[in-house]
């Protein structure tokens, strides 16, 4: 991303997060994505903290969180219930790794198996 540059295009923007344009207007009308501006010929103009809030969006698409989480209600909660809510998401994530994990064993045993043994009868 461009340091000097204050604010991104919608075209600028789904090439930096890999987002849609219609994903862009959706979490707009969500209002999970707020104060975008607008240009003289009223052009959507992301900044930089839009671009961080799409990157948490990002974050809770990819775990299955609730983006209703996102909303400026919920943001509006204080510093430690914020605290507390991001430790909660953090435990969702641990308890995802070690599910991968175990899952990885799995794959390696297998993988070993089929390596070492042969199947001709």
């Amino acid at each position: 991303m461009p340091e000097q540059q204050a604010y991104f295009t919608s075209k600028e923007v789904t090439t930096i997060t890999g987002m849609t344009k219609d994903a862009l207007r959706y979490y707009e009308h969500l209002g999970i994505l707020p104060d975008v501006q607008r240009d003289q010929h009223n052009y959507r103009q992301y900044s930089y903290k839009n671009l961080e809030a799409l990157q948490l969006i990002k974050i809770f698409r990819t775990l299955d969180l609730d983006l209703s989480l996102l909303t400026p209600a919920n943001l509006a909660m204080d510093n430690q219930a914020k605290a507390a809510a991001f430790k909660q998401y953090q435990q969702v994530i641990h308890g995802r790794l070690q599910h991968l994990k175990a899952i990885d064993q799995l794959l390696a045993t297998k993988i070993d198996y089929f390596e070492n043994h042969s199947t001709n009868v």
